[in-house]
């Protein structure tokens, strides 16, 4: 049985892990999972994740510059708390305390494997995983003493270190990988640097008890990200970025156990795991509306536990439970920003708006099944009941006030429950061809900083939980040289929490807003035309729509397209590994963005874009690798994110320009 080949589309006996929390053949799933194996990150050579993301159907990552981003899967871009970002499993962040970019301290240069599940999380996951569930896996000791040397840079001022050391010795495996990186940043006042690193002890004398330590530590500082631009600096002036200011310091430290005690029928799981993480940022969007700079942490101790029994060969029982405790702070500084002309060139401080402590505790047990009903046909139950006990404290006076800047709840405690039920069928038409249908349902807590940070809002402590409920079809399988899949979903959220921005006026409200509608179809294939030649191809038709939204009277969005919802998703490959390139390989890509609206009354447009790449890779002797890819090869101008309000108009962040990235990988 063996694991992916790192293509599109996902072969008959593909392995997965994250839906169980150990490995299960996808077929056996009714689901869509993306899987980006060891191979091929190692080709790849990523900078960045949305380099290598978007091979995977309805699947696209905005680069926002450094280590910045925003993801996209079955929802508009946005940086709404809609994805569970898992690190070997473990999420990488509590719930309540939702950072976008999450991704941000994730050392994927050097990840093993990234899995990602399309739509509402299986019911081993809880709050957050509505759209998707992200899981980069690090790697593990290698069984003989091995290393690896990388360096890269680009014509932009990119460069990157990459080292990585272990081996095993008995019952011992050790690793240590490290990525060191600085960007010049390719606008003006981007410049950014990180240092990760990520620590493995694997225990395994060949008995039944397997532990992994894995202790990830890492640094990242970035200046700025880089402002939005309008229309004519955007087409005409790129570089310039208008808040040279903003800045994101983010240093984290995340520890986890992994012990699987394995008895053959029975497999006995626990994952105790430590968290801390710091952000010290300056939002450039805000600087408008509400300039201000803050520092949040978090500290969390909690675990996962998990027993499988499988009472046959056709009935598998999964019952566990997962406790999070977290305790966090975050301190608000309004400041006065200072122009010159239309830059934001410095700021003075002027008060602390916000200063409130949050303390988190959730409890979740679940329960999952598997029954083999009939030789082809597989039926999956599974429900999670999720707990979270918020207990906030103000350290600042109160503040409810319609006509307050910074409206501050009193101190408080608050809970939320809710149940993530799921079903599903897999069918096997034939040995090599597959189909599946599900239901699943999911929710997602409000942020510790939408309920306690709300600006003007005066209602944010009655925010009410996110529920979706998503209906999915698939087809995947294998003929001759060709390997393809196909799925169509529709999902529905209610209580979506929505920002609402009066255009007239630039306030900001926040609220549980009515519902939303996503629909869509996803295709991938991958076809080997001879044994050195392969073409690959991902596409989505995505809609994305509010059912219901009069955020307030006289203005009805009810069935608008919800803005910032590209209509479409597709990328290409072609892949040649000739011999005389000693297992290198020469590759095109092709990436589309479909266009969408900037606003939500659907008056603006963004025309979407259309991307080229090459790349390729040598082994000049055993072990010595050069490599070289050219990003955005006819150096076409596009946007990785957009807006528009009526003050600004429409704003655009431009995209990377044509790029070559290069560099040598030595391993020993």
């Amino acid at each position: 049985m063996g694991l992916a080949t790192g293509t599109t589309a996902a072969p008959a006996d593909q392995i997965v892990v994250t839906a169980t929390r150990e490995a299960t053949l996808r077929t056996a799933l009714p689901e869509s999972t993306g899987v980006l194996d060891e191979k091929a990150l190692a080709e790849a050579h990523p900078t960045h994740p949305s380099e290598i993301m978007g091979r995977i159907p309805g699947v696209y990552q905005a680069w926002l510059s450094g280590n910045h981003h925003t993801t996209v899967i079955r929802q508009p871009i946005n940086f709404n708390p809609l994805y569970l970002y898992l690190e070997n499993g473990v999420p990488k962040q509590a719930a309540g305390f939702f950072e976008t970019n999450a991704m941000f301290d994730m050392n994927v240069s050097q990840a093993a494997r990234m899995e990602i599940t399309k739509g509402p999380g299986t019911a081993l996951y809880g709050s957050d995983a509505i759209a998707g569930v992200i899981n980069v896996m690090t790697p593990l000791p290698n069984k003989e003493f091995s290393g690896s040397v990388e360096a890269q840079g680009s014509t932009r001022g990119y460069k990157q270190g990459l080292i990585s050391l272990g081996g095993t010795s008995g019952s011992h495996g050790v690793r240590a990988d490290v990525n060191i990186a600085h960007d010049s940043g390719w606008r003006d006042d981007t410049e950014s640097d990180h240092q990760m690193g990520t620590f493995t002890w694997l225990i395994d004398n060949g008995g039944p008890l397997t532990v992994r330590n894995v202790l990830v530590a890492v640094r990242a500082n970035q200046d700025s990200p880089g402002s939005n631009l309008g229309r004519a600096d955007y087409e005409n002036n790129p570089r310039i970025n208008l808040s040279p200011i903003d800045f994101r310091l983010v240093e984290s430290l995340r520890f986890y156990s992994h012990m699987d005690y394995d008895m053959g029928d029975t497999l006995v799981s626990l994952t105790p795991f430590f968290r801390w993480g710091r952000t010290e940022l300056l939002p450039f969007f805000a600087l408008a509306f509400d300039p201000h700079y803050f520092e949040a942490s978090a500290t969390s101790f909690g675990g996962q536990f998990k027993v499988r029994h499988d009472f046959s060969d056709k009935l598998r029982l999964i019952l566990g439970a997962d406790v999070d405790y977290t305790t966090g702070n975050r301190v608000d500084t309004r400041i006065a920003p200072i122009r010159d002309g239309a830059f934001y060139v410095d700021f003075t401080e002027i008060a602390t708006v916000y200063d409130f402590n949050a303390k988190a505790l959730t409890l979740s047990p679940y329960a999952h099944a598997e029954w083999q009903a009939l030789p082809r046909l597989r039926l999956t139950a599974g429900i999670r009941y999720d707990y979270a006990h918020y207990d906030y404290t103000n350290n600042l006076s109160d503040v409810v006030s319609p006509t307050a800047l910074h409206n501050r709840p009193p101190d408080q405690k608050l809970h939320f429950d809710d149940w993530s039920p799921k079903a599903g069928i897999t069918y096997d038409i034939t040995d090599t061809l597959n189909a599946y249908v599900s239901w699943r349902r999911a929710f997602r807590v409000p942020t510790t900083s939408q309920l306690f940070r709300p600006g003007r809002s005066t209602q944010s402590t009655g925010l009410k939980p996110v529920k979706a409920e998503s209906f999915e079809a698939g087809l995947r399988g294998t003929w001759d040289r060709v390997q393809f899949e196909v799925s169509a979903y529709t999902m529905e959220i209610t209580d979506d929490i929505l920002v609402f921005t009066n255009n007239a006026t630039g306030v900001r409200d926040i609220r549980n807003s009515g519902n939303t509608r996503h629909k869509g179809v996803e295709a991938g294939i991958t076809v080997a035309i001879t044994p050195t030649l392969e073409i690959a191809g991902a596409y989505a038709r995505n809609d994305h729509h509010f059912i219901e939204w009069a955020p307030v009277p006289g203005v009805d969005l009810s069935g608008n397209k919800i803005n910032r919802a590209p209509k479409d998703i597709g990328s290409a490959r072609i892949v040649w590994r000739p011999a005389f390139l000693n297992g290198g390989r020469l590759e095109a890509s092709y990436e589309h963005l479909g266009s969408y609206y900037l606003d939500d009354d659907n008056t603006r447009t963004y025309e979407g874009h259309d991307l080229i790449h090459v790349s390729g890779s040598i082994f000049v002797t055993e072990g010595v690798e050069l490599f070289l890819r050219l990003h955005n090869l006819l150096n076409e101008r596009y946007a990785t994110n957009g807006r528009y309000t009526a003050f600004g108009g429409d704003e655009l962040k431009p995209g990377l320009p044509r790029t070559v990235f290069g560099g040598v990988g030595v391993t020993f």
